[in-house]
Parts: structure tokens; sequence; C-alpha cells
């Protein structure tokens, strides 16, 4: 009599936790039932069973495959939960059983019914819910998803469902995409990994919220295409920075036409270095006067993070000057002559009015300003965190984050009052160098920037106690929270 049921859950466990084998190793559970380990370290559940369809002499041997208890990438932990435990596969097994009995293959059986689908899980259908989703996110970014599917992926995979779509139909869609842009003589292309991304999010959404019971395939198949190397954001070196400033200065002389809000736009982006989407729907709400900080509410956020931008005195003097013309608009930038904020390309327009279209000076756009003050402010020495920060770069969402950038915002106020008077003296010609400073004169500024922030830290504090004073707050819970403050 052959015996049944021979493997546990903690034995398959324990075969799981093993170093992958030299070949593949069969562990059975009997009744046809075996746990496959491979090289490779993935292990999966398969049936043996003898077959004979009408066009065979006589029975074939046969293989049934009926799942993956844990794929190679997996790590055995105390979170781990098999894709097929042993008790499902077992179930399954008896189901093919079954159909045997029947005398129906239950390989054929199973490929029939992958074939049985309804017009919803189509891949496009699926990808146009995605879509769907994804229209609560910015329309620029929906445009720019809707033209990846339509301009090259639902060609290729659109009309299959879901379901059915292989790993090999997927890296045969990117090498496709990778292909058309090699005939436009690009070497590596950047949309096809893009897409290759876009393929793998379909699929978790419809894992993940369609419920579909399928393994997303997708993921790691860009590794089929050729590393993209991203190119350098245009912008203008730093020695030809303050010519820049020269000429954003003068751009009403030198263009008549031009508008006083182009320059003071121009200019806060030289002084705050934000994208050009926060400061075109920049509104006077957002200015928090008691601590001189704009603050950017997460849904207008690339990261979709609140995000702090401390104002410099520079900086707020810009802002003013807008006051008396756009105050009554809600924007501090508005463009009277279309009754609405600017559109995305007017401050690169107005710099290529300048010029800076490559000839007869470098390309610049109103993103290249964040290159220049994020190497500008590397050179002035302040620290890779609170520089990362103020480019709102950090993921904020783990609970540290959250707190550095609590933490760093004195060490920022100090920074952006430091970069606005670095800006004022590079219009004038007598920037100072802090690779030619000596480590005594180096060590000074250090220490003096320290000063400023532990000022700026005590006036937070005393105005904090001071407001809770007012609110009735007791002696003795004010004396404790300064303790700890």
């Amino acid at each position: 009599m052959r015996k049944d049921y021979l493997l546990t859950d903690n034995g398959v466990k324990a075969i799981a936790k093993q170093s992958a084998p030299d070949k593949v190793t069969r562990h059975s559970d009997g009744n046809s039932l075996s746990l496959i380990q491979h090289p490779n370290g993935s292990l999966f559940w398969q049936m043996s069973y003898r077959y004979q369809s009408v066009k065979d002499i006589k029975p074939k041997q046969k293989t049934y495959q009926i799942g993956i208890y844990k794929s190679s990438k997996q790590v055995i932990d105390s979170s781990f939960k098999p894709q097929v435990s042993l008790k499902q596969a077992r179930i399954e097994r008896d189901k093919a059983k079954a159909l045997l009995a029947d005398g129906i293959d239950p390989t054929e059986h199973k490929s029939v019914e992958k074939n049985n689908f309804e017009q919803k899980d189509l891949f496009k259908v699926i990808a146009t819910s995605y879509l769907d989703e994804k229209s609560k996110t910015t329309a620029k970014n929906v445009q720019k998803l809707q033209g990846f599917l339509d301009n090259h992926i639902l060609k290729h995979l659109g009309d299959y469902p879901i379901g059915a779509i292989t790993a090999q139909d997927i890296i045969k869609t990117g090498l496709a995409i990778q292909a058309t842009f090699e005939q436009q003589g690009k070497h590596t292309s950047e949309t096809a990994h893009k897409c290759m991304g876009l393929i793998s999010a379909i699929f978790e959404y419809a894992i993940n919220t369609l419920g579909y019971d399928i393994t997303n395939i997708a993921i790691g198949r860009n590794k089929a295409l050729r590393p993209h190397k991203a190119e350098r954001m245009k912008a203008v070196e730093q020695h030809q920075f303050p010519e820049l400033l020269r000429h954003i200065d003068n751009y009403i002389k030198n263009h008549p036409n031009g508008h006083e809000q182009t320059v003071a736009g121009l200019q806060l982006m030289t002084l705050c270095f934000v994208r050009t989407k926060e400061l075109r729907f920049f509104e006077w709400s957002e200015i928090d006067y008691h601590k001189n900080v704009w603050r950017i509410p997460a849904h207008k956020m690339k990261m979709r993070q609140d995000h702090i931008i401390p104002l410099s005195p520079q900086a707020i003097a810009v802002i003013e000057r807008m006051r008396p013309l756009t105050e009554h608009t809600g924007y501090v930038f508005y463009n009277f002559e279309s009754n609405k904020t600017y559109s995305e390309a007017w401050f690169n327009q107005a710099l290529q009015r300048m010029g800076y279209t490559g000839d007869p000076y470098p390309k610049m756009t109103g993103h290249g300003f964040r290159q220049l003050a994020s190497t500008g402010l590397y050179e002035l020495k302040f620290s890779k965190n609170v520089i990362e920060i103020q480019l709102s770069h950090l993921d904020q969402s783990s609970v540290k984050n959250r707190y550095d950038l609590s933490a760093h915002l004195a060490e920022r106020q100090v920074m952006m009052n430091q970069w606005a008077r670095h800006i004022d003296n590079l219009r004038t010609g007598c920037a100072v160098n802090f690779g030619l400073l000596s480590p005594e004169a180096l060590n000074n500024v250090m220490t003096e920037r320290g000063r400023q922030e532990m000022q700026i830290v005590a006036y937070e504090k005393e105005t904090l106690i001071r407001y809770l004073k007012s609110k009735g707050v007791s002696q003795e819970i004010l004396a404790k929270l300064a303790e700890q403050l």
C-alpha cells in the first residue's frame, strides 16, 4: 500500500529553509502529490498522473502543475506565507483526480479554463480602470500614462486577458518599445523603462484592488532592457549663474512687453528653488508670516507630502512686490491676459527670450534653478540632509524622516538666508569661494551658523511658551515643557 500524507506544514517549511540543492529534488506527499525543490531556491507542487487521449495508443505519463509554495526570491521568516500551502495543494490534487475519474485531462482542463474570460478581464479594460483611479493625481500625469498605453503598450498586450499574459509577453513588449526608439537613433529609452513600470503597476492594481488571483510577473522585467542613463537637467554652470541673475533683473528693460510677475517669479525661483508647478499655483494663504515660511500643501507637491520653505528677507521682498497686483486673485502670480495662473511653459519661455536656448547661452529651464541651488549649497558646506529636505527629495513617510523635517527647520532657515545673501553677492561679483577658506575661517562660519540656529530655536521656544501662557496653561506645566524643549 502506498502511503499518503507524508509531509507536514513544519516539514515543508524546514525544507524551504534548507540551502538550494544542486539538482531538482522531489519530496513526496503520497497519492501522486510532490513538492519540487529547484536549484534556484523555489519550491512548487506537482501531481504525476497517467492519461490516454483519443489520439494515444496507450496512457502517457504527465505532470500537472498545481502552484508555487515559495518563489526563489522569498525569504522564510516569521511573516512568510506560502503562495499555495500543503492543504491547498492536496485540495487541488483531489480536484485533478476527480477530473481524471471523469476522463478529463486536468492539464487540458486548466488551459481551457484559463482561456475562458470576460471582457472585464482584458488588460486594456483593467488599464483604463487603473487610469480612472489615477485621475485623482495631476491631469498631466494621467495624460502621460495614457500616452504610454496608447502609443506603446496596448498594441502588444491590450487584447489579452491579464491572467493569460506571460513574463515573456511583457519582455517582448519592452524590447519592442526599445526597438522603436532605436529606429529614432536613441540607444536607450527612458520611455521603455517607464512603460514596463506602468505594466507592473497595472498588475498590482488588478491584484490589490480588483482582487485578481494572479502573480505580478511584470516585476523585474525591465532588466531585459538596456539600462537607461538619465540626462542631466538643462542648466547653466555655477560660474554662469551671476550673468543669469543680471539677465533676470534686466528682463523688463530688454523686453518692454514682459510682465513684472515674470521677473518676480524667476527671482523667487533662484531664492526658493521650488518646482515650476509649485510657483505657478503659489497662494497668498500659504504664507505663514509668524514664522516667515511658505507652507505648500501635499496635493501640490510631487511627493504628495506637505513642504515648508523658510523665506529669507529677500524672498519676502519679492513676494510683497506682488501684493498690490495680485492679492485679490488669491494667487501670488496670476496671468491677467488669460485670466488664470501662468502656463507650465511661461517661465521657460522667458528664459528662452533671454537667449538661454543653447545659442548664445546654454539651455536653461525653471527646473535648472534646483540644480544650481543643490550644487551651490553643497559648495557652501551645508549638510546633505538639510539640502535634500529643502529640495523635497527625502521620503518623509517614516516617523524618523518626519522628525528630521521638523528638527532641521532651524538649520534650513539659516541655510535659506545664507543662500539669499550668496545670490546677492553673486550679482555684485563678490561671492566667497568656500573652497579657498582656511580651516580656521571655515570653522568660524560653521560656529556662526550654529549660533544663529540656536537663536531661532530659542525664539520659537519663547514664542510657544508665551502663547500657551496666554491660553491659561499652568506655570507648572509650562516649566516642565520648557525643560523638555
